[in-house]
């Protein structure tokens, strides 16, 4: 079976949404044997410039995007690519359009939620004061919270 593959470039983190990617080539691959489509193996028929900066994919007919794991070269225009799908670019259509609310919880807060507010903490400074004579007259003594 054979079909078109987008050879590209991710400049981006693996975790994000949107990727920045710089296309390379348009190849035609072929899968090896029997294979996943959530981890592929397909040779393809290139020329080593096309691959040296290739570490993202697309196959239009698995309408998947993939991160290449490893490329290894068969012959001097025969290379192997190892990949596995990127589920966030892939499913980046339906994750938008899900609805959701975002809220910080007072005792578990969340800084990634980029909401301009930040939760910080003092660490608490404790004075003891002894009283070598102990209580023997009506004494008084102040507790302060706070710095």
């Amino acid at each position: 079976m054979s079909f078109s593959i987008q050879l590209m470039r991710n400049n981006s983190e693996v975790n994000r949404l949107n990727k920045n990617l710089s296309p390379i080539t348009t190849v035609t691959g072929t899968l090896k044997q029997s294979t996943s489509i959530i981890n592929p193996v397909i040779q393809i028929q290139c020329e080593i410039t096309d691959v040296t900066d290739c570490n993202y994919m697309y196959i239009s007919t698995f309408e998947r995007y993939y991160f290449v794991d490893n490329i290894t070269s068969l012959t001097s225009d025969i290379f192997e690519f190892t990949s596995h799908v990127d589920v966030l670019t892939t499913y980046a259509n339906q994750i938008r359009s899900n609805n959701a609310i975002i809220r910080k919880q007072e005792n578990r807060w969340n800084l990634y939620l980029n909401d301009g507010t930040f939760k910080t903490y003092q660490n608490p400074i404790i004075l003891t004061k002894a009283f070598p004579h102990g209580f023997t007259t009506q004494e008084l003594v102040l507790a302060v919270a706070g710095s």
